[in-house]
């Protein structure tokens, strides 16, 4: 697992735009020992960018044909290099929030705080004791207080920065997940907040529920199970079974899903129609970008 790759830095609007222009022209763009220059970022942000790009599943680092390291595009990340390069979509922004929140070994501070920690608000003291804690457990070697501090310090920015009216257009300091609303901001505290369901975007909840079923080899899913597990929208998304309810009637009453809800012994189950979560997002994003 990785810790602390990020260099303090959070994802920044307009990077991914960056760092796929950049590596379009050169797959080998990030290990270039002037990509800072080229790209405009400083040597640091660029290592930090390197680390993001992979975290969210926009792309991959593989051996080249020269068996070079190099980066190429997920699925993912062609369709976001197509449709929404700049990341103005909502679809977008919680696509790669679900990306970056499942990615148990390049961002485990995140899965682990989306996805086990179960405390709504907790002092950023104590947060750092429990995210302590469980990495003794599960990671096979020691990473200091100050690297998990690190970890934690850019989580809360990452969803709590914003745009301001000072900003200039080429150095925006807003991450494009602050729009989700998923951390509340305070100095001393990290408060987990849920998004209105009418707000959150259905075709990002229904990827996530695409890509859980082809995970997992399941056609099904309870209200308890969407609740509870890890890497579903209680977890993910903060949402309630309430909310989570809503949902699955929203999703059923659209012609965009293929899902039917059977409420049965106070048991609520949605089916679920395989397909490839990447050609269903596909779709989304030309329904939403007007191809």
């Amino acid at each position: 697992m990785k810790f602390g790759h990020h260099q303090s830095f959070y994802l920044r609007v307009n990077w991914l735009s960056k760092a796929m222009k950049m590596t379009q022209n050169d797959s080998r763009f990030f290990f270039d020992e002037f990509a800072f220059e080229k790209i405009g970022l400083g040597k640091n942000m660029v290592k930090s960018l390197r680390y993001w790009v992979v975290a969210t599943n926009v792309m991959e680092e593989s051996k080249n044909e020269q068996h070079q390291p190099a980066h190429r595009l997920t699925p993912f990340g062609r369709l976001l290099s197509y449709y929404d390069r700049f990341t103005r979509i909502p679809l977008t922004a919680a696509v790669l929030h679900v990306n970056l929140a499942s990615n148990k070994e390049f961002a485990p501070t995140w899965y682990w705080y989306f996805n086990e920690f179960n405390q709504r608000a907790v002092s950023n003291e104590d947060l750092l004791a429990a995210l302590n804690d469980w990495v003794s457990i599960h990671h096979n070697r020691r990473v200091s207080i100050h690297t998990l501090k690190r970890d934690i310090d850019c989580l809360k920015q990452m969803y709590t920065a914003r745009v301001r009216n000072d900003d200039d257009p080429e150095d925006i300091v807003a991450s494009p997940l602050s729009g989700l609303e998923l951390l509340y901001e305070s100095r001393d505290q990290f408060i987990k907040s849920a998004p209105v369901s009418f707000q959150l975007d259905l075709d990002a909840l229904y990827f996530t529920l695409l890509r859980y079923c082809e995970l997992y080899q399941v056609n099904s899913v309870t209200l308890e199970e969407v609740l509870v597990k890890p890497l579903l929208w209680g977890k993910l998304f903060h949402l309630s079974a309430n909310q989570i309810l809503d949902i699955m009637q929203m999703l059923e009453a659209s012609s965009s899903y293929t899902v039917n809800l059977v409420r049965t012994n106070q048991l609520n189950i949605l089916n679920i129609d395989p397909q490839d979560p990447y050609a269903f997002l596909e779709k989304a994003y030309e329904r939403k970008a007007g191809f």
